[in-house]
């Protein structure tokens, strides 16, 4: 049985819908009379009917909705998401040749530069011969091949973008040898519009106050990966998640000296359905290791 939502989320929605809709038509004692797609999309996630919901939201996003109704669908899907962190937003479940399947989106921030991008990554039993993301209605974001490993995880990401991957109706489709192509549609959040983690210095980073009780959903991990500047496969050599008590500083490693490549991430996890999403912030830069006595003396000097 599932827990009864409470009253605040309750006058929330109210209110959001009050802001949507005239004060007249929401006074009224029939006011989900209406069979407009915003009207239905309340009425479906006061009847905690979440499928229908993501389902009512897809139909008005293909209606190319303006600002104010825009936002009004981000925050219906938030409040979705808050059930069960989206698992049950769709009941359409991943073909056979198709067991993992990831959206990732992703802002990196180097030191000279900001990188925008969106990747979708998964597991296959096929070769999978193409993958296509547009965003509605016909702008295209990510087509082509993706680099499948021996264990048969794939991953495939658009060059670099001009803007943020913003909140949205995406068409996601997958083509593999021998198997009918695979179509689903993706709806994304408004993502955070400030950057959280930034260098202290080369080997050290400052974290703002993020909250890690994200409800229904699993606490924020941050994730820190090391590279090896001359491995052209970019494969790390050594990485590391927390999902509690998160380290700012690279830790004493067993490793030659030499110069290597460190990222650092926060990422956030949701679901759709079967379909896991990503929002990703990392921070990038090529540091200098060296032995822990060198260390040691440059810091007494």
């Amino acid at each position: 049985m599932r827990v009864k939502r409470p009253t605040r989320w309750l006058m929330g929605l109210l209110l959001m819908h009050s802001m949507l809709f005239s004060s007249s038509a929401f006074a009224s004692s029939d006011w989900f009379i209406s069979k407009d797609l915003y009207t239905m999309a309340h009425k479906e996630l006061l009847e905690d009917d979440t499928a229908a919901v993501f389902q009512t939201i897809i139909q008005a996003w293909q209606q190319s909705p303006d600002s104010v109704k825009a936002n009004n669908l981000d925050q219906l899907l938030n409040l979705a998401i808050s059930e069960d962190c989206g698992h049950s937003l769709e009941r359409k479940v991943l073909p056979t040749w198709l067991s993992k399947l990831s959206i990732e989106r992703q802002v990196e921030q180097n030191l000279n530069q900001q990188l925008l991008k969106i990747s979708v990554v998964g597991l296959t039993r096929s070769d999978i011969t193409n993958i296509s993301l547009t965003k509605w209605p016909n702008k295209p974001l990510l087509n082509g091949a993706p680099f499948i490993d021996d264990g048969g995880y794939f991953s495939v990401e658009t060059q670099r973008l001009n803007e943020p991957v913003s909140a949205g109706l995406y068409k996601l489709s997958i083509t593999a040898e021998n198997k009918p192509p695979w179509v689903g549609w993706i709806v994304l959040t408004t993502p955070e519009d400030k950057q959280q983690i930034s260098w202290k210095d080369s080997k050290t980073w400052r974290i703002d106050n993020i909250d890690k009780n994200s409800g229904s959903c699993p606490s924020p991990t941050l994730s820190i990966k090391l590279y090896d500047l001359n491995d052209t496969a970019w494969h790390p050599i050594w990485s590391q998640e927390s999902d509690s008590d998160w380290p700012t500083s690279l830790p004493k490693l067993s490793l030659p000296e030499g110069r290597y490549w460190l990222s650092v991430g926060v990422v956030r996890t949701r679901w759709q359905g079967e379909i896991s999403i990503l929002d990703i912030q990392r921070i990038t830069r090529p540091v200098d290791y060296v032995s822990d006595d060198d260390d040691d003396n440059n810091n007494s000097k």
